[in-house]
């Protein structure tokens, strides 16, 4: 993967390429991701762990604990870069991710997150509705996430 990235361009530039935005990480990630992909009993099982049983029975995560865990769980995410993500994830950025730290994003900076967001979320609606992935059913075995096209 880092030769993929570190000679894409050097035929056309004869440079050599030491940054990536996250729109080509994706692309590099899932090129080259393992074949056999996430299922939904592995996110569900995150959500066991992190979530609440809602009125519906649900394991469920609510808004506000999402998004904080967003931002302390992990690798460091600021809320503006967590807004671009959303904003990207939701169709709102066609541009995409911000490539330059002083650029300003105005609809992934403003994104509302109450509008966006259900007040709580579970592990379908983060698959299929934040990601923006589908769930298939593969001949009685767990369920696997796939890609889809993203919301236009």
């Amino acid at each position: 993967m880092f030769n993929e990235i570190r000679f894409s361009e050097y035929v056309d530039t004869g440079k050599l390429i030491d940054k990536i935005n996250l729109p080509d990480f994706f692309k590099v990630y899932l090129n080259h991701r393992p074949p056999f992909g996430n299922t939904m009993s592995g996110i569900q099982r995150s959500f066991d762990i992190l979530g609440f049983t809602n009125s519906k029975g649900k394991k469920a995560i609510r808004r506000e604990d999402f998004l904080k865990l967003l931002q302390t769980k992990g690798e460091h995410m600021t809320e503006e870069e967590m807004s671009d993500c959303f904003a990207t994830l939701f169709g709102l950025n066609p541009e995409g991710w911000k490539s330059e730290p002083a650029a300003s994003s105005v609809k992934g900076s403003e994104i509302c997150f109450e509008e966006e967001l259900p007040d709580e979320i579970t592990a379908e609606i983060f698959t299929t509705q934040i990601l923006g992935l589908t769930i298939s059913q593969d001949s009685g075995q767990d369920p696997t996430v796939s890609e889809v096209e993203r919301r236009a």
